[in-house]
């Protein structure tokens, strides 16, 4: 059995002892309400219906829970989960969307697609051609 005490989960065992459940929150991480309680819910599928298409297509459910567990570049679409169904709002897209947006202005146009330490130069056809070469070589060396 379960018992909810404001923001601590605890489980009462079959002899009665009352223990931390494993899935609580640690004490010193305070709760965080993700949304607020004056926002529209809306499931992601509505979401994904109230959002433009980009290039004809409709965002993905699954992109905007991409968004919601992974983020994009850092920022995290806010959700509540009700029972089965993950919900934001109108406003958490918006506040989603001009975060990425910020980020954008902060960031130089030439190094937005990698971080600093990854960034890879062009690559000519000659060099492809090359490492396409050099990959057959170690295929057949491996007797693949």
């Amino acid at each position: 059995m379960r018992i909810d005490t404001a923001h601590d989960h605890l489980l009462v065992d079959s002899t009665g002892a009352v223990r931390p459940c494993a899935m609580a929150r640690p004490a010193e991480q305070p709760f965080v309400p993700r949304t607020s309680p004056a926002e529209e819910l809306i499931t992601l599928t509505e979401a994904a219906r109230r959002l433009p298409k980009i290039d004809g297509k409709k965002v993905a459910i699954s992109t905007l829970w991409r968004w919601c567990r992974n983020g994009l570049r850092g920022e995290r679409l806010e959700y509540v989960r009700l029972g089965r169904k993950i919900c934001t709002t109108p406003e958490a897209l918006q506040r989603f969307f001009t975060r990425l947006v910020e980020l954008d202005e902060r960031v130089p146009p030439d190094t937005r697609s990698l971080p600093p330490g990854l960034k890879r130069s062009p690559v000519t056809s000659k060099q492809r051609q090359r490492a396409l070469a050099e990959a057959d070589a170690v295929l057949r060396r491996a007797g693949i």
